[in-house]
């Protein structure tokens, strides 16, 4: 956190999807010259990358006065950065993440976060999503036992599907095509 805190930036990406208005907004209130700072004393996770990926995607689309529109990652085992895309790039990443949300609001989104990484981290490796989801030897733990998974996907079988696959690509793609974490390769 080099430098003076720069004044709140309140950053609000509007977009229209299927002919409804949307609204994405959030209040940086601890901006620095270099950009933002998510910082966690833990783990780098799958959500972190989310969280500050999301963070990234609204500093770009609506560049902040004085500072860097970029974000960046601190936890315990490591640091992360965002590469910056044009304000257009980012609008388009948002416009298509709000309609996936949309789409949430009325069905079971087939993403899910821990498989997903798995899946991209190892070359888009289905092994390593279905390790995953089904808990290898810990099955306990898997992703795909998770009680909020199993109520909300109660009547669909054999998952991760097809739609999974894509929403993982779809998604994570473009996260990691601007990650620089030296940790990841």
């Amino acid at each position: 956190l080099h430098g003076e805190r720069l004044a709140p930036h309140l950053a609000r990406f509007e977009t229209s999807l299927e002919a409804e208005d949307w609204a994405l907004s959030a209040a940086f209130t601890d901006l620095h010259a270099d950009g933002y700072l998510h910082a966690r004393y833990d783990d780098s996770r799958v959500g972190d990358y989310l969280a500050t990926w999301l963070a990234h995607l609204l500093l770009c689309a609506t560049p902040p006065a004085g500072a860097l529109a970029s974000a960046r990652g601190l936890s315990r085992n490591g640091e992360f950065r965002f590469r910056a895309l044009a304000p257009e790039s980012a609008r388009a990443e948002l416009q298509s993440l709000l309609a996936l949300y949309r789409e949430g609001l009325t069905q079971p989104v087939h993403f899910f976060p821990k498989s997903a990484w798995a899946y991209m981290l190892a070359g888009e490796s289905v092994g390593a999503a279905l390790t995953k989801w089904r808990g290898g030897r810990s099955a306990e733990f898997s992703e795909g036992n998770d009680p909020a998974y199993r109520l909300a996907l109660r009547r669909e079988k054999a998952l991760p599907d097809e739609r999974f696959f894509e929403l993982a690509r779809r998604i994570l793609r473009p996260l990691l095509e601007h990650l620089d974490d030296p940790r990841l390769r």
